[in-house]
């Protein structure tokens, strides 16, 4: 009923420079609210109203389920909280309606039901990593490519978007050209992930490659072009069931848990922020708190107490009240 308006935003917050995964992600969140007004018989925007939008918000939180049956996530109900807040402040500067329904309360990020990322271990890291043998052509493009992702925690877009161009093996680094925020950046590469995409530059890419035309750093095994934001997914996930891994391991897995395992070896925040090319220090911060999720673990494993079975007394209501009378 709504596509139209869906499709004229969308296409302006591309217009605008927003990242390409951003603008197609927030078209499900209007796609789940037009189903839910579609339900209750709305036929214009103009019979959207500032309790409707509350209601449909309750229910986003209590009732709506994701496609696995579970409730959607804080971080996520947030994420939809802000996407229809932004829609409706377009269709009112496009002229479309007289004013947002949407409610005026501050939207921030609760830490406390932020989901922090998976991370694999620095054992479980080189489990998947050497899970695809470099023995075929195959072999050695996918591994180059997991050598990567883990040594410089550059996204899945960014890696798939690389050219050859970009790579320099006398200094060791990669020139990131639009990442993020459309903003270059330079990356160093460590010894592993150099040595073996060198290997496939060599060895493996002039013969997949289709003509001289084609600059992509990593391409398809027949066509010869650039490989796909599914196929650098489909490789990962390939690894990790070869690996036996039981976590569920992305792409961004290896970006946040080379983060992490930096954090873990005290390197400088500021160092990793510049690396993963985060505009603000507050997207870096949340590996602060999964180290101090791992101090966490420390002490209950290794402090004296944290091993004892016995649980802790509590108090009784007589001990709490004379514990109050003291005060």
């Amino acid at each position: 009923m709504f596509e139209r308006e869906a499709d004229e935003y969308l296409k302006d917050l591309a217009s605008k420079g927003l990242a390409a995964e951003t603008v197609r992600w927030r078209r499900s969140p209007l796609r789940i609210f037009f189903a839910y007004l579609a339900a209750k018989n709305i036929q214009s925007l103009q019979e959207i109203h500032r309790g409707l939008v509350e209601e449909y918000l309750h229910y986003l939180k209590t009732e709506h389920r994701t496609r696995q049956g579970r409730p959607i996530a804080e971080g996520t109900y947030q994420d939809h909280f802000i996407t229809l807040k932004d829609f409706f402040l377009w269709l009112e500067k496009m002229g479309k309606i007289l004013r947002s329904p949407m409610v005026e309360r501050p939207v921030e990020r609760n830490r406390k039901h932020r989901r922090l990322p998976q991370v694999l271990t620095p054992q479980e890291a080189v489990r998947v990593l050497e899970s695809l043998q470099p023995t075929t052509a195959l072999g050695l493009r996918n591994r180059a490519i997991l050598e990567l992702l883990y040594s410089t925690g550059i996204r899945k877009r960014e890696l798939a978007n690389l050219n050859v161009a970009d790579f320099s093996f006398e200094n060791r680094e990669l020139l990131i050209v639009d990442g993020k925020g459309e903003k270059d950046r330079f990356v160093p590469v460590g010894d592993y992930a150099c040595r073996f995409t060198e290997a496939y530059i060599r060895l493996v890419r002039p013969w997949q490659v289709h003509g001289d035309e084609e600059k992509a750093l990593f391409v398809t095994q027949n066509a010869g072009l650039r490989i796909s934001l599914r196929t650098v997914g489909g490789i990962v996930e390939q690894a990790a069931e070869k690996s036996g891994i039981a976590k569920r391991v992305t792409p961004h897995a290896f970006r946040h848990s080379m983060a992490t395992h930096m954090l873990r070896n005290r390197a400088d925040l500021r160092h990793i922020q510049a690396i993963l090319g985060h505009a603000s220090i507050v997207s870096t911060e949340i590996y602060t708190h999964m180290s101090l999720e791992d101090l966490k673990e420390v002490v209950r494993r290794a402090h004296p107490h944290g091993k004892r079975k016995t649980k802790p007394p509590g108090f009784s209501t007589r001990k709490r009240r004379a514990f109050g009378s003291a005060e």
